[in-house]
C-alpha cells in the first residue's frame, strides 16, 4: 500500500517544478485566508488595473505610444472614479439612508401581507406555518439588527479606513498599471527553478480571464443601465440602488440574478401592490435578465472563460464558503486557474 501511494505521489509530483509550484498555491492560499480583508484593496487595485490593460491597448492603436497611452487610460480612471464619489456614491448613500428609515414601514406591510395569506389562500398555507416563519423571522431580525448596532459603534473607524483606502486605491492601481512589467518579472525572479509550468498558466489565464474580467465589466454596466431606466419608468423607490444591486448581481452567476429579484419584488409589490403596474415592471425585470442569460451573455462571453455550469455553482458555494464575499466574487477566475493548472500540469499517468 505504502509503495503503491509512493508512486502515485511520484507520478503527481513528476518534477522539482510541480513541486514548488504546488508549494506556491498553497502558500498564497494560506496567507489569503489569513490576511484576505487585510489584502483587499490591493486586490481590487490590481483588478482594476488588469481592466484598465485592456483599454490601454485600444488606445494605443491610435499611433500613439504606450506610455501617452497610459496616460490618456489613467485619467479617463481617475475622471471615471470622481464622477462616481461626485455623483452615485451621493445618491446611493441618500437612497440607502432613505430605505432605513423607511424598513419599519416595508417589515410591517409585508408581514400584514403574510398574515392575510391564510385567509386568502387556506389550502395554501395554514396560520401554524405562518407562526413559525414570523419566529424564525424574528431571530433573524435580532441578529441583523445586534449587528446594525455593533456596525454603528465602529462606524468612525470605518469611516477613517473607507478614507484611506479611496486615497490608496488609485496610488495603487497607478503602481499596477505602469510598473506591471516589473512587478510581473519580480515576482517570476522570485520563484526558484524552471517557470514553464507557470508560463503555460498564465498564458491560459491571461486568454480566458481578461475576456471574462472586462466583458464583466461591460455586462454590469449594460444591466445596471437597462435596469435603471426600467426602474425610472415606473418611478420605483431606491432606483439607483437596486440598480446599482442588480448590475452587480450578475458577478454571482445564477444565484445572484435570484438573490436580486427578492429586494425588488418585494418594494415593487409594497409600493404598487397586486396591480398591473407592478405585474409590468416584474415582467420587465424577468425580460431583461432572460435577455442577460440568453443573448448579452452568449456576445460577451463566446470566447471567455469555458466552465460547465454546474462547476460555476459549485466553486460559488465552495470559495465562498471558504473566503466569505471574496471567495463568491473570484470564484470564477479561481476556478480557471484550477482548469489552467489541470491542463498545465505534466501528466505522467500514460507512461
Amino acid at each position: 500500500m505504502l509503495e503503491q501511494i509512493n508512486n502515485f505521489l511520484k507520478r503527481i509530483f513528476s518534477n522539482e517544478e510541480t513541486i514548488v509550484f504546488s508549494f506556491l498555491i498553497i502558500s498564497i492560499l494560506v496567507f489569503a485566508s489569513l490576511f484576505g480583508s487585510v489584502l483587499s484593496v490591493f486586490i481590487i487595485s490590481a483588478v482594476t488595473a488588469y481592466l484598465l490593460v485592456g483599454l490601454q491597448k485600444n488606445i494605443q492603436k491610435y499611433n500613439l505610444s504606450e506610455f501617452q497611452a497610459l496616460l490618456i487610460t489613467y485619467m479617463l480612471f481617475l475622471i471615471t472614479g470622481i464622477l462616481i464619489l461626485v455623483i452615485l456614491i451621493p445618491i446611493l448613500s441618500q437612497q440607502l439612508q432613505l430605505f432605513i428609515q423607511d424598513a419599519p414601514r416595508l417589515i410591517n406591510g409585508l408581514v400584514d401581507f403574510i398574515v392575510s395569506i391564510p385567509a386568502s389562500y387556506p389550502d395554501l398555507i395554514s396560520s401554524d406555518q405562518i407562526s413559525s416563519f414570523f419566529e424564525s423571522f424574528s431571530s433573524e431580525l435580532t441578529s441583523i439588527t445586534q449587528n446594525i448596532v455593533q456596525g454603528s459603534l465602529s462606524g468612525i473607524q470605518s469611516t477613517i479606513e473607507i478614507l484611506i483606502y479611496i486615497i490608496l486605491f488609485p496610488i495603487l492601481v497607478y503602481f499596477f498599471l505602469f510598473d506591471r512589467k516589473e512587478i510581473l518579472d519580480g515576482l517570476v525572479k522570485a520563484i526558484p527553478g524552471k517557470t514553464e509550468m507557470l508560463s503555460k498558466v498564465w498564458i491560459e489565464m491571461d486568454v480566458q480571464l481578461s475576456n471574462y474580467v472586462r466583458g464583466k465589466a461591460l455586462e454590469i454596466v449594460i444591466v445596471a443601465v437597462a435596469s435603471a431606466l426600467i426602474f425610472t419608468i415606473f418611478g420605483l423607490k431606491y432606483t439607483a440602488l437596486l440598480a446599482v444591486l442588480v448590475g452587480f448581481s450578475v458577478l454571482i452567476p445564477y444565484i445572484g440574478a435570484f438573490l436580486v429579484t427578492i429586494p425588488i419584488a418585494i418594494v415593487g409589490f409594497l409600493q404598487f401592490g397586486m396591480s398591473i403596474e407592478f405585474g409590468i415592471l416584474m415582467g420587465l425585470y424577468l425580460i431583461l435578465q432572460f435577455i442577460d442569460g440568453n443573448l448579452l451573455v452568449p456576445i460577451i462571453f463566446s470566447s471567455a472563460v469555458k466552465l460547465h455550469p454546474v462547476v460555476i455553482i459549485l466553486a460559488v458555494f465552495i470559495f465562498g464558503n471558504m473566503f466569505g464575499f471574496w471567495g463568491v466574487f473570484f470564484a470564477i477566475p479561481i476556478a480557471t486557474f484550477i482548469k489552467a493548472v489541470w491542463n498545465a500540469w505534466p501528466s505522467q499517468f500514460e507512461s
